[in-house]
């Protein structure tokens, strides 16, 4: 589960880090790239 926290770097609306369950700060293009990564359950270096 993906999660978009549009208020920035606060709190996260659901329990997050475990499992599949992960929500970026904001919303943009970079945080679609990050999910291949994600996905496959690998480490990945900044996209950016």
């Amino acid at each position: 589960m993906y999660g978009f926290n549009l208020q920035g770097y606060r709190h996260a609306a659901m329990p997050t880090g475990s499992g599949n369950r992960h929500e970026f700060g904001g919303f943009s293009g970079a945080a679609f790239r990050l999910v291949p990564p994600l996905e496959a359950g690998r480490d990945a270096d900044w996209p950016f």
